[in-house]
């Protein structure tokens, strides 16, 4: 570390970290990008449920709400070949698409994305902060929908929920 970089020795074990396999964390380890993309978004409901129940850390709850519902959508897009992960890298362009493989309708994606534009700007760039009641309709509206996708791909038995 020096006065011009802090944290440096840090950033640097970070970046070795990101440079080779290491452990990965269970029900990941499997083959296939729509798999690992349902996966993952089992992983994040795992994980905000969590800070949930112990009625803290609402602004990761929301995050990770998006996160997850972006994830079972993109399980779905490319489980059903509309697209590679790849071609996901942000949420409108998942949400275009689950609007094109029918996870949802145009309104609802016009929804979901005036919704992450607003939250995300009043939280990240201004004063707003996130509520326990946002949290957890969030969560429950990525709970559902991670519940659906996968029936409506006939994949439900690789959630790991």
């Amino acid at each position: 570390m020096n006065d011009e970089d802090p944290c440096s020795d840090e950033l640097s074990a970070a970046v070795a970290a990101f440079s080779r396999r290491g452990t990965v964390e269970p029900g990941l380890d499997v083959d296939g990008e729509a798999l690992l993309q349902l996966r993952k978004a089992c992983r994040i409901l795992d994980g905000i449920r969590a800070l949930r129940d112990i009625d803290r850390h609402h602004t990761l709850v929301v995050e990770g709400s998006f996160a997850a519902l972006e994830r079972t959508v993109q399980f779905y897009v490319v489980d059903r070949g509309l697209a590679e992960t790849a071609d996901l890298t942000n949420h409108e362009d998942t949400f275009e698409y689950g609007v094109q493989a029918g996870v949802f309708s145009e309104a609802t994606k016009d929804e979901l994305v005036a919704l992450w534009q607003n939250y995300r700007n009043g939280t990240y760039y201004q004063q707003e902060r996130a509520t326990a009641e946002q949290a957890e309709a969030m969560l429950a509206y990525a709970e559902c929908m991670h519940d659906h996708v996968p029936k409506l791909a006939g994949r439900a038995h690789d959630c790991i929920c």
